[in-house]
């Protein structure tokens, strides 16, 4: 008889034959990870099970009113981990939002070179800006601006 490797918790057993492509063994704690699994998948592929699903949280709210109220008011703990967490959820949701033309990603080391500097995401009147990089101390870069359009001795004094 085959040996197979749990998902959940990695021990090896021995399949049931009556089970085709048994993946999990019989420890409670695995069959409440493959029922979570499934559950989670169902609800993704099935729009009716996510109806009834949510039909089912909805009339669980209205039998037990104030539950949450209550378990937050006996679990501090709780409370202060759920607050922890939700600071990172909503910066997570607002770097993914973020959509400004000033906001750039510090960079440890830029090359010296050319470079165009984009939106992160792209607008209609958007244009791209050509800089140019140049390392502190270097005596040739006079050439790469116009006479007009960079005070070379303002730019001496930046760098």
């Amino acid at each position: 008889m085959n040996e197979n490797r749990c998902r959940h918790c990695h021990t090896i057993f021995l399949p049931n034959p009556r089970i085709k492509n048994q993946r999990y063994c019989n420890h409670p704690e695995c069959q409440r990870a493959r029922k979570a699994l499934w559950q989670k998948q169902k609800i993704h592929q099935d729009p009716d099970y996510q109806a009834d699903h949510r039909d089912a949280q909805r009339d669980w709210q209205k039998r037990n009113p104030g539950y949450f109220k209550r378990y937050r008011s006996g679990h501090s703990s709780y409370e202060e981990i759920n607050r922890l967490k939700q600071k990172t959820r909503d910066q997570k949701k607002r770097l993914i939002h973020l959509a400004k033309m000033d906001a750039l990603r510090p960079h440890p080391f830029v090359n010296p070179g050319s470079y165009f500097l984009l939106p992160d995401l792209a607008k209609m009147d958007t244009f791209a800006q050509k800089i140019f990089i140049i390392p502190a101390g270097s005596t040739d870069w006079p050439h790469l601006a116009k006479k007009d359009s960079i005070d070379i001795k303002s730019s001496v004094l930046l760098g």
